[in-house]
């Protein structure tokens, strides 16, 4: 058994997928390609794909995480070219690695870094109470936030939010 690491990104129209929605067109997509999934076993076996800390709908990520289990290695790069032109506008996998570490994938992530716009209705105090500035100018605020046991109806009535998971 294999464990392939896949980063990719959603954004455009995409950031209105759910993440439930998200885990059903990127399984199907590697079923099209025939991915040689590790499957779970039991009564109802499924492939074995493990997300990160889910995205929540209307934010664009930039560098999203899953890992999927394989029962044979194959072409990174073969296997990118193939299953993006599958995916629908707006997600994208970006690279793909091997991994030999026996950590899950939510306890390697820590923090994440937000990009927010500033708007009419933006509570700035709020936003910078959440974690590190890390770059602020007239048209937003990069902020580094932990992600663990964080809530996202932080930034309920924002338009434009980007996130980048921290490995």
């Amino acid at each position: 058994m294999y464990r392939l690491r896949v980063f990719y990104e959603k954004k455009g129209i995409s950031k209105f997928i759910s993440h439930k929605n998200l885990c059903k067109i990127i399984e199907r997509a590697l079923r099209r390609i025939d991915f040689p999934f590790k499957f779970s076993e039991g009564y109802s076996p499924h492939p074995r794909i493990s997300f990160a800390s889910p995205l929540p709908v209307n934010i664009i990520g930039l560098n999203e995480v899953f890992e999927v289990y394989t029962i044979k290695k194959i072409e990174i790069q073969e296997f990118l070219e193939k299953v993006n032109l599958l995916l629908p506008e707006g997600i994208k996998f970006l690279k793909a690695e091997w991994v030999e570490n026996l950590s899950s994938l939510n306890d390697l992530i820590e923090t994440a870094i937000y990009k927010i716009k500033k708007e009419q209705n933006l509570e700035i105090e709020r936003i910078r109470s959440l974690g590190k500035v890390i770059e602020e100018n007239i048209d937003f605020i990069k902020i580094e936030i932990p992600i663990k046991n964080f809530n996202h109806k932080n930034f309920l009535g924002y338009k434009e939010i980007e996130r980048t998971l921290i490995l």
